[in-house]
């Protein structure tokens, strides 16, 4: 083996000693009953600072960067909804519309009075086929919505939402 393969290996070998010693005190601070933020020092601070950055690198169109981002945050942060969001979103103009129903189904069931995520849902549903479902949800939406005239930016994406389907043939 020559020295620069020796080099790597010994790089490696201290990577892998330290990503087990980091998951042996995120380990014992879960047992010692820390949170899992907690447990691994994740502050609220960097997860602000993290969201800044997936935001901007979403909004400049990186979405598969931004993904990462925003999937960073959610591993150490399970409960961030915003974190959620944005990650199904980047999925979501990456094409990858089951994966992001996933996140927005957890962001739906964490913020349950969010009526743009039962609505980013029902776009999602749209891409896969699944225009029955998207029907049925765009409807209780709507219900919602008569309840609660504040959202007007809801109610506008909701009607758009309602001239797409009816426009689209049933599949």
């Amino acid at each position: 083996m020559d020295g620069r393969a020796q080099q790597d290996q010994l790089i490696h070998i201290s990577a892998s000693n330290e990503i087990i010693q980091k998951a042996e005190e995120v380990i014992n601070g879960l047992i010692a009953g820390s949170t899992f933020s907690s447990a691994t020092n994740f502050t609220e601070k960097m997860g602000e600072s993290l969201y800044s950055r997936g935001y901007v690198q979403y909004h400049q169109g990186r979405y598969e960067d931004a993904s990462k981002t925003f999937g960073y945050i959610i591993f150490n942060d399970p409960s961030n909804v915003r974190a959620m969001r944005g990650l199904a979103s980047s999925l979501q103009m990456l094409g990858k519309h089951h994966q992001a129903l996933l996140f927005l189904s957890y962001a739906a069931v964490a913020d349950d009075d969010n009526a743009d995520i039962s609505l980013q849902v029902v776009e999602c549903m749209l891409h896969i086929g699944q225009k029955r479902d998207a029907q049925r949800l765009l409807s209780d939406i709507e219900k919602a919505l008569k309840n609660d005239p504040k959202d007007e930016y809801i109610r506008q994406k909701a009607k758009g939402l309602r001239e797409l389907l009816g426009s689209m043939h049933d599949r």
